[in-house]
């Protein structure tokens, strides 16, 4: 009896014991547990401050540059504006005085258009390069300058013409001297595809390094004017880039290729000899423009000179085939005519018009190149990395006819 009394005392020790080591080795474990979780919070946080991301060391521009824009209310002047503000820039548009008067005015050579200009430029600015009192602080505190002011006109005289596009341009990089912005970045310079002397076949495709003989004396005067802007930038180091447009079309152009649509229009067929394989430049408004900002915060493109064309490459039967296209025409080709007595005709007929009957039909100057190979190398541009919005002519064309049938143009 006393022995099982015994044994139920050491069983019942044993078995507190048991539990009791039991419980220590629970509370190990709960240590350990609470330990390992407190470790892993550790280690979380840790890793955490490891994988997070730095403080940027590139700050926000405090306000955005400030593109300053010649020639601000004309067809290519009105691009630009537009063109810079969507790309997030501050734009002091500037332009005469009657420039900016009344609603947009879209007849012709003298095409305006205010009223998109100060509803879209953050500052007004009237002023005339050909007076260089009115151009004081104008350019103050430019990022860029967009030169865009000249007189675009065959039928003008020399006289005006160097007054404007020469002189003009002088007094311009004069007050970029004289209040010496100290942002400055690049003053990009309009010039034109026409300095280019008439090319051979072998000549083809003009490039940049084409030899220069400008065949009009409009011509003449915009490459005197991107001399002069090459010759403040190598004796000042004012930062220049020179850009070649060739044939411009887009909205808002009611000049040139307006009135060729008209006719195409009016006309019950269309048809062109099957030897007219002559080519034809073109490039639309907002490329001219995007390129001339891309080429501006470029800077290779500092001293350098830039043709604007498109990849077209089209001859004058893709022209009249479009135009028959787009009008519903019917569309034939004609035997082959030398393109030499064709040129006389168109000569003749804009002689007569203009000095005679003096009313313009087709621009004198312009009539006797009638019939050259014009075809223009982009590669220069192109190698920059700069891409086209509208790289083939029919494709902004028909947004164009578009605007001008939407506007009661055509």
């Amino acid at each position: 009896m006393e022995k099982k009394r015994k044994e139920k005392v050491e069983d019942l020790f044993s078995s507190s014991e048991k539990k009791s080591e039991r419980r220590k080795k629970v509370k190990e474990k709960q240590e350990e547990a609470g330990k390992t979780e407190e470790e892993n919070l550790k280690e979380k946080k840790a890793h955490k401050e490891q994988i997070a991301e730095p403080e940027s060391d590139i700050k926000p521009e405090e306000k955005p540059p400030l593109v300053v824009i010649t020639g601000a209310c004309g067809f290519i002047g009105s691009w630009a504006v537009q063109i810079a503000k969507e790309n997030g820039f501050k734009v002091r548009a500037c332009d005469l005085p009657s420039a900016f008067v009344g609603k947009d005015d879209l007849v012709g050579s003298r095409a305006r258009f205010p009223e998109i200009v100060k509803n879209l430029a953050d500052e007004i600015v009237e002023c005339d390069i050909t007076s260089p009192e009115t151009l004081k602080d104008v350019f103050k505190d430019a990022t860029y300058i967009l030169h865009i002011a000249a007189i675009l006109k065959y039928d003008v005289s020399w006289d005006l013409l160097y007054k404007v596009n020469v002189l003009g341009t002088k007094n311009v990089f004069d007050e970029i001297l004289r209040s010496e912005p100290s942002q400055l970045k690049r003053v990009v310079v309009w010039s034109t595809n026409g300095i280019y002397a008439l090319p051979k076949e072998n000549e083809l495709p003009i490039t940049e390094n084409s030899l220069v003989a400008p065949p009009t004396k409009y011509a003449l005067s915009k490459f005197l004017e991107e001399r002069l802007a090459m010759m403040y930038n190598r004796k000042y180091g004012i930062p220049v880039t020179v850009i070649r447009p060739t044939a411009v079309y887009g909205p808002r152009e009611t000049y040139m290729f307006l009135e060729n649509l008209r006719t195409f229009k009016k006309m019950k067929f269309l048809a062109i000899p099957s030897n007219f394989t002559f080519s034809f430049p073109s490039v639309h408004a907002v490329d001219v423009c995007r390129a001339a900002l891309y080429l501006a915060s470029k800077p290779e493109a500092n001293g350098e000179d830039y043709i604007i064309n498109d990849d077209s490459e089209l001859t004058a039967i893709d022209v009249m085939r479009f135009a028959a296209e787009v009008f519903d025409k019917p569309f034939y080709f004609l035997p082959p005519v030398p393109v030499e007595i064709v040129r006389a005709g168109i000569i003749g007929i804009s002689f007569i018009s203009e000095k005679i009957l003096k009313k313009r039909l087709i621009e004198f100057e312009f009539s006797w190149m009638f019939g050259y190979d014009m075809r223009y190398s982009n590669e220069k541009l192109k190698s920059t990395g700069f891409e086209f919005k509208y790289p083939k002519f029919q494709d902004g064309m028909r947004e164009t006819i578009k605007w001008y049938e939407e506007n009661g143009l055509l």
